[in-house]
C-alpha cells in the first residue's frame, strides 16, 4: 500500500507515521495550490493520510490509483467531499476518536473561566496576593448555571455529561435528530438556537464547520447572550465572528471566552483575539495528547488497510462512497 502522508499540521506525528508506511510526503503551497513536484509523487498512491492539508480537485486528479482519503482526526473541512465522490473515492475520518479529550478540555476552559484560574495564577506568581484574592469577586459557581450546547454529538454530549456532574442544567440545539437515550443520559432539553443563546450562562460550540455553520456565531447572536455570559469553542475556526467576539469581551458584554480554534491557524502576531480581555486561548490542542494521537493513527491505518489491502468497506465515511 503506497500512502501519501499530508500532515504538515501534525509535525509530531510525521516520524511515527512514516516508520510504518511505504509513503511519500507532500505539502500544499500558498492558496492551497499543489506544485508540480508534489503532484508527480502521487502517480501510484493508493491511500491518502491527511491532517489538515487541502484535498481538492487538483490533487485528486493526480492520483489515478487512489482508493481512500483518510483524515487523521475528526474534522473534514479541508476535504472536497464532492470531488472525491465523483471519482468514487471514499473520504473518511475517525469519528469520536478524541471526544473525551475535547470534552475534558472544554470543561477545563469552563472551570478556569468560572474561577478566574489563569488570572489568579498569574497574580499569585507575581507576588500580588491581595490582587489574586480580589479576583474572587468576579468568580462564579457552576452549580445552577445553564450550559447551552450547539451540537449534541460525540463531543457535545460528552461535555454535557461532565457539566451536569457540576450541577449545571443542559440545553442543546442540533440540526440532527439526537437519539432519545443520549438526551436522557445528559439530561438535556432542546431549544431553538436563538433561544439557547439568550438562556445559557455558558454557550459551547461543538458542531462541524460547513456552509451552514460558518459565521454562525455572529454579532447578532453574541448580542443575544446574557450580560456576563461565557462562550466556549473547541470545534472549528470560522464558526465564530472573531471581531464580534473581541468587541463583546472588550465592552464587558461577555464575561469571558475559552477558544481553542481560530479562523487563521497558527495565529500571526497581532491577531485580534490574542490580547482580548478575559479570554483563554489554546493552540488547537483540545483533542491532542499521546493517547488520542496513537488511537487516531491506529484506527486510520486500519481503515486504509481494510480498503486497499483487504477489499473491505471503509468505516466513518463522510461522502457516501463505499458504505
Amino acid at each position: 500500500m503506497k500512502v501519501a502522508v499530508l500532515t504538515k499540521a501534525r509535525p509530531e506525528m510525521l516520524a511515527r507515521i512514516t516508520k510504518e508506511l511505504d509513503h511519500v510526503v507532500a505539502w500544499a503551497g500558498e492558496g492551497d495550490v499543489w506544485d508540480d513536484e508534489s503532484l508527480a509523487k502521487m502517480a501510484d498512491v493508493e491511500a491518502m493520510l491527511v491532517a489538515a492539508e487541502p484535498v481538492n480537485e487538483q490533487l485528486l486528479a493526480a492520483c489515478p490509483r487512489l482508493k481512500i482519503v483518510q483524515r487523521l482526526g475528526v474534522g473534514y473541512n479541508t476535504l472536497d467531499l464532492e470531488a472525491a465522490a465523483r471519482r468514487g473515492i471514499p473520504c473518511c475520518n475517525v469519528a469520536g476518536v478524541n471526544k473525551e479529550a475535547v470534552a475534558e478540555h472544554g470543561m477545563a476552559l469552563i472551570l478556569a473561566l468560572a474561577t478566574k484560574l489563569v488570572d489568579t495564577h498569574q497574580a499569585t506568581r507575581a507576588g500580588d496576593w491581595h490582587g489574586a484574592r480580589l479576583l474572587t469577586q468576579d468568580s462564579i459557581e457552576l452549580a445552577g448555571k445553564t450550559l447551552g450546547v450547539i451540537g449534541l454529538g460525540d463531543t457535545g454530549s460528552s461535555l454535557a455529561v461532565r457539566a451536569r456532574s457540576f450541577g449545571m442544567g443542559i440545553v442543546y440545539n442540533d440540526v440532527r435528530e439526537i437519539p432519545p437515550e443520549t438526551i436522557e443520559k445528559v439530561g438535556a432539553r432542546f431549544m431553538e438556537k436563538d433561544d439557547l443563546f439568550q438562556a445559557a450562562d455558558f454557550v459551547s460550540i461543538n458542531t462541524d464547520l460547513n456552509e451552514t455553520t460558518a459565521g454562525m456565531v455572529d454579532a447578532r447572536r453574541i448580542g443575544l447572550m446574557k450580560q456576563g455570559a461565557y462562550l466556549i469553542c473547541c470545534a472549528r475556526g470560522g464558526i465564530i465572528d472573531e471581531t464580534a467576539l473581541r468587541d463583546a469581551l472588550e465592552s464587558g458584554r461577555l464575561a469571558g471566552a475559552g477558544i481553542d480554534v481560530f479562523a487563521e491557524e497558527p495565529m500571526p502576531p497581532g491577531y485580534p483575539l490574542l490580547d482580548a480581555k478575559n479570554i483563554i486561548v489554546t493552540a488547537h490542542v483540545a483533542g491532542v495528547n499521546p493517547e488520542t494521537s496513537e488511537r487516531s493513527l491506529q484506527r486510520a491505518l486500519d481503515n486504509m488497510r481494510a480498503v486497499v489491502e483487504r477489499g473491505e468497506k471503509p468505516r466513518w465515511v463522510l461522502n457516501g462512497v463505499g458504505e
